[in-house]
Formats: structure tokens, sequence, C-alpha cells
């Protein structure tokens, strides 16, 4: 017992101790400012490999326990270079931190130069590769999308490689672009299709496929999107749409490094449409039969098993891979950075896909007074289409075909033979699939090399020059399988093309600093041409499918069709610039373009586009270097004219065109007829720009962001206005007309959490709003259509461009409703149309404004989180205050026959005596009223908030190896969508610009990637 006792308190003894011993190792000291020698209050401090930490008090001191004296301690602080520090028994360690490079000291692309993130007057933004939206990126704008105030990007679909709008502060322009200019290390490249059309009998989607997709996206190190007149005028003609500035990756000073980047995913659509199975569809036409809707003949028996013809159409788990393998490098002298990148992706519907091959190399060598190098890639992209677009009936593609069949069928007959059905002259939607098919392959080369020389201390002389050649081929055939082809023995189409630009840039930089002064002055003169052919083939009447479009000649030789084009466009430019900066407080920038372009008139082949901005950097003055939680502080001021020469060429001058045929001496000939009335007043659409903006940093730059209201006019707008038909037509492009967009901006940046764990904050705010001012005396312009559907939007002064024109619904008419307070011959379990005018009949004159196609508020959101080797990035994007015309409800409400499936939500709730509904109709005439297809339930809110994607990463800590860095990660893409809207996805817009119409859209799919980041 005593023994016993004994250990008891010896095992006490050595407990108390230790912990005597512990309690001594306490480490104390103080963490500084290397540079101003200022105490860091609230810096971290944390012994590596475990949870023990602390933070400074306000003094800089810090106190930490630790188990001994060894091991390693390291300190972070916002703002400057972490710090690794070995114990080695020392009990008091004293800290001084490197402060990082300021992040307004980052270099940011402008226009014919770099400048200094603090020393820019105007509204620039600024994206770098770490900040890139994760996941499946096809092409550069992706990248981007969501993380940029003031611009929107918006997929014209969800098939691989959709084309894709992008506005930078809204839409000035009804008949010139609306697109931005993108300029590639310093090439502004012409961003047209190579190929228009889709070949003959195939639907295909009213805007092409993206041509920047041929740009590797895992080869841009950055992207500057240049927003206010002040940093686009230097661009002039082009500039009035903003300008995307595109840098790729170049090499770093020291050894070889190889990094190897790579993905493997699956993509199901990601929300589907609900139209009615097979048994509801037999329920409901027959319910509808029995009511009076159809013949009896009609009815729907028994059948067998059915098909969902949607679900056929769907590509389930569809594959997505991309390999990005790049070698860099260098030292002082000689920069390297070469890749090689594989990307294939299958669409989410059947036979679509996209894939590329690209290739880069950057190189560039730097001596005593000049620079040489040169930018380099080329890649081919391979494109499956599968027929689907903005078309109906038998020319449908097969979305539309799938929605409208009837479900109660089967694929195929007893024959073998697809099935086709007797109620509708729609082609089975299998067969539209697997017999209309289309392929590209497009080969693009994109280059430039330069040359700079430095002399006479101050001035440097730059040469730049480049091409870009995109060679493209689309072969597309409509085979015995469908319903076209078998009529015409097969159609083929061959559609081939070449665009070329060429380049040639000579600029004069002058720079001198003299005392608080510093001096810059650009000059030069720049001039590219682009030239474009294309040539299209046709034939029919085939023996068989089996050439497809390998053998043309094979065809019916009375039914061969061949056309060919080529045309040409030039600018001759000349520009300057000076940035004068005062005591690093006061900014001037003044910049001045004058642009010759052979599409304008023969009295306005030149354009002048001036911009001035003002900066005040408030962090420099005394009365704001006194207050310790302004880091930063800078007002910007900015004017200026911009222009927009996209009206395609030789729109001044007359062209021919082919006219009707004429018999003359008894033979049948060809003629010509002029094809528009010439103009040579003709001009540039210019686009004049107040900017007001300011730029902030608080707390050591935790929170930084910036603030910019705009208002933006565009004048001079081309309008086809109309003219005498005594001319022989009946309108002309004219220079008249005006439309503003005007908004605010907000970017905040902040660092929650600056610990082990880590918590970064993006945040961006726009609120966008788009007035027609003045259309030079037209009352208003209607426009838009989609299948049978027309007249969608209307253009008037006061209105938003493109704004929706309708009738309104005012709910169902019931049983007990007094019919006398209209005129209209309508029944309970109609629609009930507001009589705006009060003459007791609803027709065109009791349309009105019913939508905004805009969205007035964008908003997104991007938490980047990170703990040891850990890293999480969340990312969620929305719009608000915009409608888009869902074209499927039209056909649900006004269908072209009884007997076409619709959606079925309205369906299975319509009007019965038994269900006398206030929202749906009965559907037993619905065109009993006309069909008044515009209208507050067809045009439907867009408005969404998206769980765009989340990244989970984690990164390896290796020792003692040739790998410097590994990391795997799971992301995934379109993983929830917040919406009203009834269609495949509201963020998109299946219309491309102008009127957001849904149609037969190509749904967008939810994607499940994995992949790997290895470094060596």
């Amino acid at each position: 017992m005593n023994r016993n006792l004994n250990k008891f308190r010896l095992a006490g003894l050595m407990l108390l101790f230790s912990i005597t011993a512990l309690a001594q190792n306490v480490i104390t000291g103080k963490v500084i400012d290397a540079k101003t020698r200022e105490p860091l209050p609230g810096a971290t401090i944390v012994l590596k490999g475990t949870n023990i930490a602390t933070i400074t008090n306000a003094e800089g001191t810090y106190s930490l326990t630790v188990p001994n004296l060894s091991g390693k301690i390291y300190i972070s602080y916002v703002g400057f270079v972490t710090k690794d520090v070995e114990l080695l028994n020392q009990k008091r360690i004293d800290i001084e931190l490197e402060p990082k490079a300021s992040l307004l000291d980052d270099v940011v692309v402008i226009g014919y130069g770099t400048a200094k993130k603090s020393d820019i007057t105007g509204s620039v933004a600024s994206i770098t590769e770490k900040d890139f939206n994760k996941g499946v990126n096809v092409s550069a704008e992706q990248l981007i999308a969501g993380k940029v105030s003031g611009v929107q990007i918006v997929q014209s679909s969800g098939e691989p490689g959709g084309g894709i709008n992008v506005n930078i502060r809204g839409m000035g322009s009804l008949n010139a672009g609306n697109s931005p200019l993108y300029v590639v290390d310093g090439f502004p490249i012409d961003n047209s299709s190579t190929v228009s059309g889709t070949g003959a009998n195939f639907t295909g989607m009213r805007t092409a496929r993206n041509p920047l997709n041929s740009i590797n996206p895992g080869d841009i190190a950055s992207i500057e999107v240049l927003k206010d007149a002040s940093a686009t005028a230097i661009y002039g003609s082009r500039g009035a749409n903003g300008v995307v500035m595109i840098t790729t990756k170049r090499g770093k000073d020291g050894g070889l490094k190889v990094s190897y980047d790579s993905y493997y995913g699956v993509q199901n659509v990601m929300h589907d449409i609900n139209i009615l199975g097979a048994n509801d569809y037999k329920t409901v036409m027959n319910s509808l039969i029995d009511a009076g809707a159809g013949s009896a003949s009609l009815k729907i028996g028994d059948f067998s098993g059915g098909t969902d013809w949607l679900k056929r159409m769907y590509h389930k788990n569809a594959p997505i891979q991309s390999h990005n393998i790049s070698f860099s490098g260098g030292n002082q002298s000689t920069k390297y950075y070469t890749s090689l990148n594989y990307f294939n992706q299958d669409g989410v519907l059947i036979n679509s896909g996209n894939k590329r091959y690209s290739a880069r190399v950057n190189l560039e060598h730097t001596n005593k007074n000049f620079t040489v190098g040169t930018n380099l890639t080329s890649s081919y992209v391979a494109d499956s289409y599968v027929a689907n677009g903005m078309d109906l009936n038998e020319r449908a593609g097969i979305i539309y075909a799938a929605i409208a069949y009837e479900p109660t069928l089967s694929v195929f007959d007893q024959n073998n033979n697809y099935v086709l059905s007797t109620n509708m002259n729609i082609d089975n939607p299998l067969a539209i699939a697997n017999g209309k098919t289309s392929t590209s392959n497009l080969y693009r080369t994109l280059g430039n090399v330069y040359g700079e020389v430095r002399f006479l201390t101050d001035f440097t002389a730059r040469l730049n020059l480049g091409a870009d050649i995109t060679s493209q081929r689309r072969d597309t055939y409509v085979d015995r399988q469908t319903i076209e082809g078998r009529a015409n023995g097969g159609i083929a189409s061959v559609l081939s093309g070449t665009n070329s630009s060429i380049l040639s840039e000579l600029t004069l930089n002058y720079r001198k600093r003299f005392g608080t002064h510093d001096l810059n002055v650009l000059l030069g003169t720049t001039g590219q041409q682009f030239n474009s052919n294309d040539q299209t083939s046709q034939g029919s009447g085939f023996p068989s499918d089996a050439t497809k479009t390998d053998n043309l000649s094979l065809g019916d030789p009375t039914r061969f069709i061949a056309t060919s084009s080529r045309s040409r466009n030039s600018l001759l430019s000349y520009l300057g610039r000076i940035n004068y900066n005062i005591a690093e407080k006061y900014l001037l920038t003044a910049s001045l373009r004058v642009d010759g372009s052979s599409r304008f008139g023969e009295n306005n082949k030149y354009g002048v586009f001036p911009s001035f901005a003002f900066a005040w950097r408030l962090e420099n003055e005394e009365f704001i270097k006194n207050l310790s939680a302004i880091t930063s502080l800078k007002l910007r001021s900015s004017w200026g004219q911009t222009g927009n020469q996209a009206i395609g060429n030789y729109q001044s001058i007359t062209t021919y065109t082919t006219g009707q045929k004429a018999v003359i001496g008894n033979q049948q000939v060809s003629t010509t007829t002029p094809n528009r009335v010439p103009n040579p007043d003709l001009k540039w659409e210019t686009s004049e720009q107040l900017n007001f903006g300011l730029d902030f940093g608080f707390r050591n730059n935790r929170i930084t962001g910036s603030l910019d209201w705009f208002t933006k006019t565009t004048r001079d707008m081309l309008l086809d206005l109309p003219i005498p038909r005594t001319t022989g037509f009946t309108t002309m492009m004219t220079n008249i007309g005006s439309v503003r967009n005007s908004g605010f901006e907000v970017l905040v940046n902040s660092i929650n959490l600056a610990g082990p764990l880590k918590w970064e904050t993006t945040l961006n705010l726009t609120w966008l709003t788009n007035k027609v001012l003045n259309l030079g005396g037209i009352s208003n312009i209607f426009t838009g259509s989609a299948g049978g559907t027309s007249n969608i939007a209307i253009i008037k002064e006061g209105l938003p461009m493109y704004s929706f024109y309708g009738y309104t619904i005012d709910g169902v008419w019931q049983t007990g409703d007094d019919f006398t307070a209209t005129k209209d011959v309508v029944k309970p379990g109609d629609f009930r149309y507001r009589d705006l005018n009060g003459d007791k009949i609803v027709n065109a004159d009791d349309r009105q404004v019913i939508g905004n196609p805009f969205p007035s508020f964008m908003a997104s959101i991007t938490n980047n989180f990170s703990y040891k080797g850990f890293n999480l990035n969340i990312f969620l994007d929305g719009n608000w205050g915009s409608k888009m015309l869902n074209n499927n409800l039209v056909d649900t409400y006004f269908p072209a026959n009884l007997m076409r499936n619709r959606l079925a939500d309205p369906l299975l709730n319509r009007w019965t005596s038994s269900n006398p509904s206030t929202v749906y109709p009965s559907f037993i005439n619905p065109l009993g009223q006309g069909k008044k297809e515009v209208n507050t339930y067809t045009v439907e809110s867009a408005d969404f908030l998206r769980l765009n994607t989340v990244k989970l990463g984690y990164d390896f800590t290796i020792k003692k190896s040739a790998v410097k860095g590994l990391g795997v990660f799971v992301t995934g893409q379109n993983l929830a969508m917040w919406t009203n809207y009834t269609g495949y996805d509201p963020s998109i817009n299946p219309n491309g610009g102008g009127v957001r119409i849904d149609w037969n859209a190509f749904p967008t799919a939810r994607t499940i990637l994995f992949g790997v980041n290895l470094n060596l």
C-alpha cells in the first residue's frame, strides 16, 4: 500500500515538473514592418504543424506557449511576405516582415502598353489566372463570366463551343455589332465567323460557335476589360463596345518549369423541362376531344410502351476532358513559354461535340537596348453539330420535334423504319438526330513578331507585325432516314471559307522623369487589312447515302448549286496618348485616335476619337496619410468618344446581286441588280461616355475595391430609314438616332480571415438602364421572330431597346362572368385579355410594353477558403429585372394542331367545369381569339440565382522531390439554380443578341470534374 502511494506521489511530482517545464516554454517578441519599422498589430504566429497560434497586440508584441523550443513558427500578415523562423531554443524572437508588392503596383495591360494599377485613370478591370472561373471554360470569355462588374456575358446555347454574346455597359447599336474588340497579345483580332450558314435543310442555332474557342484558355495569364472611353478611345472606331485585352503566359527567370493540368468529367442536363408523358398525353388529349376540341377519330386508344422523346435526345453522362502541358523558363535575357493542349467535349444532346488541339510558343529576348519576341499559336477545332434551332415542322431540330412528337408512339415500326406520325408534319426526332449530320474542321494560326529599340535614353520605338489566318470547311448531309432526305435523294452541302487579317504597327514612346513629374508620351500609326472568301456547293439526287459529301458529282447535275464571294476591308490609323503624373498625386491622361476605314462612306473616310481623364491619388495627401484605416484612395473622372464600324463591308456603295431570270432571243439568261441605295455619307456610330470612379483600399488592403458611375450615349446609329418606293428600294442605311446606357458598378474584395484558415471574398454588383433617345422621326420599329411568332419586341423612344410588346392576361373567363363586357367571342375557360382602350375588342391596339430584355441588376460573389493543403472556391451569380419570351410556351398555348405534345403543367391543370382554374385556360379552342402569342404568360421573368461553381482541392506538400507541386481537385458546375423560369435556362439567349427569345434551346449542362495539377 505504501509502495503504491509512493508511486502516485512520484507520478504527481513528475507531472508537476512537466507542467512547470511546459509553462517555461513561452516565446515572446515583436513583429514590425521591415521598411517603416512600425509595429504590426494583428499579425498571426503559428507553431508549424500544430494548432498552437496567437496574434500580436496593438504594440505588435506577442506571447506564444509551446511544448518545446524546437521546430518552426511562421508569421503572416496581410500585405506582407509570410516568414518561417526556426526556434533553436530561443525564447525571444523579434520578427521583421517585408511588405509585398502593393496591389497598386500590379502591372495592368492597356492599349499599346502597360501601366501600374495605381496610375490608371480610366475604368479598367483586371482578372488574373487565380481569379478565373473554375470548371469547364472553352473560351476566354467564360473565364471572366460574372467576374467583372458592368459586363454581361450570355451564352447563346449549351452546345459545346456555343456562341457567346458579351455586352460591356449595355447594348447601344441596332444594326452594327454590340460585341467588344478583342486584343490578343497586342493583336486586334477579327472575331467573325469564317463560314456562315449550316448547310441545306439542316436546322442550326442562330448564332455561330464562338471563334475564340480556337484559343486555349489554359494559355491565358490575364484578361483586362477596358470599359470607359478613356481606356478604349485609343482603339477609335472599334472601341464603342469596350475592349477585352487577352495576355498569354510568359516564361520567367529560372530553370525549366514543366506544368501538366488535366481534368475529366461527366455532363448531364442541368434542368429538364416537363412535358406530358405517354399516359398523361392520352388522358389529356382524349378529354379535350371529348370536350369538343377535335374530331373523335383522333382519340388515342391502347398503345404499347410509348417513348420519352426528350430523354432519347439526351446524352447521359456525356464525357469531357482536357489535357494541357506547358514548358517555360529562361534567364535575364531570354524567356520562353510553350504549350500543347487537347480538349474534347461531348454535348448533352446526342451526336454533338467539340474537340480542340492547340499549340503555343511565346519567346522573348532582351538585350541592353533592344527586345525581340514572338507570340504564336496554332489550333485545330473539330465540331460535330446536331440539328437543333429556331425552326419548325419538317425543318425542325430535335428539341422541337421531341417536345411536340406523340409520346404514345414507338421509335421504330414493324419494318424497323423510324415511325412517322400521321397527325403532324414533323419528322421522327431520332431520324433527325441520326439522319442529319454536320461536321466542321477549322484551322487557325494567330501570331505576331515584335521588336523594341531603346535610344537617346528616354525613347523607345516598337514595331509589331502580325497575322491571323483561319480556314474552315463544314460538311452537312441529310440522308434518306429523314423526310426531306427521302424526298430529295439525299442532300449534301459543303461550305468552306478563309479569313485573314494582316497587322502592321509602329509606335514611339517617350518617358521622362523630372523632379516630381513623370511624362509618358505615345505616338503611333497602325494598318490592318481583313480579307475573306467563301464557297458553297450543294447537291442532291444521289444514288445512295454512302458517299455523303465526299463526291457531289454523283448527284443530279440539274440540281447542283454553287455560290462564292470575296470581300476586303482595311483600317489606317494614327494614335497618340499623353500620361502625366505629378508627385504621384495628380494623374492626367489624354488620347486621340484618327481612323480611316474603307467601310465608311466617301464623304466620311476618317473619324476622330478623343478622350480625357483625370485621377487624384488621395492617399498621398497629408490629410489622408494620417488616417490609418485608409491604405489607398483614388478619385477618377473621364470623358471620351469611341466608334463602332461593325457595319459590314460595302454598305456605303452600290453592290449587285442575282436578279430575276430573263428571256432574250428565246434563251434564258441571268441578270444582276443593285441590292442597295448607296450612301456616301455613311459613317461609324459614335459613343460618348462620361465616367466617375473611386478606387479604395482599407486596413492595409484587407478591403479593396472600386465604385463607378457612367453614362454612355450612342449616336449616329445605323438604321434602315424608309425612302420613297420610286427609288426601287424601301429603305436606305443611314446614320440617325441615339441610345443611352447608364449605370453604377461596385467591386469589393475582402480578406476576411488571414491566419492558417484564409477566407477571401469578391463581390460584383451592377445596376444598368437602357433607353432609346431618338429614332430619327421613325415612330417605332417592331422586330423579333421565332417560328410563327413575329413582332415580338418594339424599339421606341423612351423605352429600353427590344422591349417586349404584347398582351396582358387578366386570368380566365369563368362561368358566372359578365360576357357583355366584351364583343369578342369568348367562352368560360378562355384567356381574359386586358382591353386597354375600352372598346370591348382586344386587338393589336391593346398591346403594351410587358418586359425588358436587359437585367436591371447583376451580381456575383466568389468565396475562396484555404486551410493547410485544402482550398475551396464557391462562386454564385445572378441577374434580376430581365424577361425572355419562352416560345415553347407559345407552342403550348397556341399549338399548330391539337395532337402536338406540350408542356405538362398548363394542360394537367387546365380549366374545366369541375376545375375552374383562374390561371390556365381550357385549351378547347386556343385560337378562338386569334394568336396573341406575345403576352404576360409567354414572356417570363428571366431572374435567377445560380450556384455556378464549387471547386474543392488539395495541394500536397512534397519534400526533396523533382515534383515541385501536386494538386488534385473536384469541381461541380451549374450545380443549382433558383428561378421561376419554366424553360431550360434563363441565363442563355438562343436568339443571340437583341430580343431575348428561348425556343428549342440546347440544354445547359451540369458538370462534375476530377482533375490534377502537376508542376515539375
